[in-house]
């Protein structure tokens, strides 16, 4: 028999997207057993929305995505636990290709690769995740290009409460902080290079920019990795900062700029730069 399926959603009030979320599992080629929708203090219609569109709404006290995820993971019934965001979608084939790989695979995760949409409907011009089939090292995705979405991999219930689920005391970093713990702990996990997830992109920042506040979630992030060099955890640092600032419309990206201590030698710095320069001309 196939392993069971657990389809976990964390939603913060997401009435206009989460039917569309629900219905990309309902239309899975292969039949998952259930989908929990975690409101996380929603005061919308989500919970109702989810429930009318085959969903169990499990409501909670408002938190963040990790205590959503984590009180999703506990009421869960699957041998095996799927991660969608109530604003993402999948392809219809996505479960049945992470099955077909589980069949095979005894780590820590599996992980397809995510597409991402601009707010007007466009698709963008990148992929999120590594671009090949195989095993991945939990130092792989200390690199921003390893970096899905959150909405991209499956996991067994076992390994997921061996490392203790998803780090409650962080509101960024939440996912590549799991899989670096996870690979770690429970082995490589399993890349493909095919992408079977759509994420939108946001057009404002649904969290704190802030250096300071990009600093606490860094030290909560670094304190759960014990086994990481000081070299390893400051080219994380770097990749942290730099995206922010990639977002950031120059001149206030220069203090991310600074952060990461101007690694001028990176073509990821140029990345970010041009991409800076051209949010002001946009402001």
């Amino acid at each position: 028999m196939p392993p069971s399926v657990s389809v976990l959603m964390p939603a913060y009030n997401a009435e206009q997207t989460v039917a569309e979320a629900i219905e990309s599992v309902n239309a899975q080629t292969v039949k998952v057993l259930e989908v929990i929708v975690a409101c996380d203090g929603c005061t919308d219609r989500t919970a109702a929305l989810a429930e009318r569109a085959g969903a169990r709404a499990l409501p909670l006290q408002k938190a963040n995505g990790a205590v959503a995820r984590n009180a999703a993971a506990k009421a869960a019934s699957g041998d095996l636990l799927f991660f969608l965001d109530a604003d993402d979608w999948w392809e219809p084939t996505k479960v049945e290709a992470h099955l077909d790989v589980w069949e095979q695979f005894e780590g820590s995760f599996v992980i397809d690769r995510s597409t991402p949409w601009n707010p007007d409907g466009s698709r963008s011009y990148w992929t999120g995740g590594l671009d090949r089939e195989g095993e991945a090292s939990w130092d792989a995705f200390l690199s921003h290009k390893a970096w899905a979405s959150g909405s991209s991999f499956s996991v067994t219930k076992e390994s997921y409460w061996k490392v203790g689920g998803f780090n409650e005391a962080l509101s960024k970093f939440q996912d590549v902080d799991f899989w670096v713990r996870l690979a770690h702990v429970c082995g490589p996990a399993h890349t493909m290079s095919a992408s079977h997830t759509n994420y939108r992109l946001s057009s404002g920042a649904s969290v704190s920019r802030s250096a300071s506040f990009i600093e606490e979630n860094l030290a909560a992030v670094f304190k759960g990795w014990p086994f990481a060099t000081e070299d390893q955890k400051d080219r994380f640092r770097s990749h942290a900062f730099l995206m922010a600032a990639e977002v950031t419309p120059w001149p206030k990206s220069v203090a991310y700029f600074q952060k990461a201590r101007w690694p001028i030698a990176r073509r990821f710095f140029w990345k970010c730069l041009f991409q800076s320069l051209r949010a002001r001309g946009s402001a």
